[in-house]
C-alpha cells in the first residue's frame, strides 16, 4: 500500500478489500448454484444453503467494521462516501448470496423430476451474464474505477431483462399447453427470477460506487 495514504484512506482501502472478500464468497456461491441447477445435485444444494450462514456472518462483521471506522476515524468527503458504500454493499451482497441459496433450496426441496435441458440452458446463460456483471462491478469498486468503467460493467442489465422476459413467455406458453408442466414451470420461473435479481443488485452496486467517486447517484436501471 502506498506510503502516501493516510490512516483514513488505509482504513477505507481495507474495508473495500473486505467487501471484495465478501463479494468473492457470494460469486462463488452463485457459480455453485448454477452448477447445482445443471446437475440437480442435492448434496451441493445443501452445501450452498449451509454456506449462506457464513456469508450472513461476514456481512455482520463488515458492518461492524464500518461503524467502528465511522466512529474512530471520522472520514469526510469521498472517504466518508466510500465507508458508507461499504456498509450498504455488505447488505447488497448478503441479499445476492440469498439468491444463490434460494436456487439451491428449490433444487433440494421442491424439484423431484429432472429439469428439462433447454430451459435450464437458457437460465444458465442469463445467470452467467448476471454474475459477470457483479464480478466486473465489484472489481471496479475495489479498484476505485471510473464512472465509465462502472457503467460498462452493468451494460448487460437490459439484456438480462430481455432474456428473462423471453424466458417467462416461453415457459408460460408451455404451461398453458401442458398442465403437467405447471409445477416444473413454476420452479423454473422462480429460479430465473433469482438470477435476474442478481443483475439488478449488481446495478445497485455500480450506482453506489459511482456515488463514491463523483458525489452523485445515477439511475442505471
Amino acid at each position: 500500500m502506498p506510503e502516501s495514504l493516510n490512516l483514513v484512506q488505509k482504513r477505507r482501502s481495507h474495508l473495500q478489500n473486505v467487501v471484495g472478500d465478501l463479494g468473492a464468497q457470494v460469486v462463488a456461491a452463485l457459480h455453485q448454484s448454477v452448477e447445482c441447477l445443471k446437475t440437480q445435485d442435492k448434496a451441493l444444494a445443501a452445501s450452498i444453503i449451509a454456506g449462506d450462514q457464513r456469508i450472513n456472518q461476514q456481512r455482520r462483521l463488515l458492518e461492524q467494521e464500518c461503524l467502528v471506522t465511522l466512529a474512530a476515524y471520522k472520514p469526510a468527503g469521498e472517504d466518508l462516501r466510500a465507508v458508507g458504500a461499504c456498509m450498504e454493499l455488505a447488505s447488497e451482497l448478503e441479499r445476492i448470496g440469498d439468491y444463490a441459496a434460494d436456487v439451491a433450496r428449490i433444487i433440494e426441496r421442491d424439484v423431484q423430476d429432472t429439469l428439462p435441458a433447454e430451459p435450464v440452458a437458457a437460465i444458465v446463460e442469463l445467470a452467467e451474464d448476471a454474475i459477470d456483471m457483479l464480478e466486473q462491478t465489484l472489481a471496479a469498486f475495489i479498484a476505485n474505477g471510473s464512472e465509465a468503467t462502472l457503467r460498462e460493467a452493468v451494460a448487460k442489465e437490459s439484456q438480462v431483462d430481455r432474456e428473462e422476459d423471453a424466458f417467462i413467455a416461453q415457459v408460460l406458453e408451455r404451461m398453458r399447453a401442458d398442465a403437467a408442466f405447471a409445477a416444473t414451470g413454476t420452479y423454473l420461473l422462480w429460479i430465473v427470477h433469482n438470477y435476474e435479481r442478481v443483475a439488478d443488485r449488481a446495478t445497485n452496486v455500480a450506482e453506489r460506487a459511482i456515488y463514491v467517486a463523483s458525489g452523485h447517484t445515477p439511475d442505471l436501471d
